[in-house]
């Protein structure tokens, strides 16, 4: 004895008695597999919730913190930005201070040097002119036989 199936224009099938329990074992084992990866994805998503109600908490904290960070360093931005500033105007202050001392110091030195140097070209022209006038001394520069008189 089996099942009887409609195919069409009057034809009909049948199906044995053994194909039907196959059917239902078939389906059965179907819908107890989709209802145990319904009862899964169930335990998953209450575990999942869970998990965000336990992440909440941190989340906010982490938030928290990072604003205190984001705050500590536009703080420490401003304070950087003040300490740039102020070596800046050190550095311009004492680089005109340099410049001041570089140009006073070349004044003391350089006229005092320029003077020695005119002095010296003087006394140099005047020993020349002292030479050009005793040609004796040029011709015989022992000092020792110039002094010597002659008896």
């Amino acid at each position: 004895m089996g099942a009887c199936v409609t195919r069409g224009e009057g034809e009909r099938l049948e199906i044995s008695s053994v194909s039907v329990w196959a059917l239902v074992v078939v389906v059965t084992i179907n819908t107890l597999f989709i209802a145990g990866l319904a009862v899964a994805l169930f335990m998953i998503n209450a575990r999942l919730a869970d998990a965000l109600r336990q992440a909440a908490p941190l989340i906010e904290k982490t938030n928290q913190t990072l604003a205190r960070v984001e705050e500590t360093t536009s703080q420490l931005q401003q304070r950087v930005d003040q300490t740039l500033e102020r070596t800046t105007d050190l550095v311009e202050r004492i680089s005109e201070r340099v410049d001041t001392t570089t140009a006073l110091a070349e004044e003391a030195v350089t006229e005092p040097l320029i003077g020695a140097v005119s002095i010296m070209a003087g006394i140099n022209r005047g020993l020349q002119t002292y030479a050009e006038r005793k040609p004796s001394a040029v011709r015989n520069p022992d000092p020792v036989a110039v002094s010597t008189p002659e008896a």
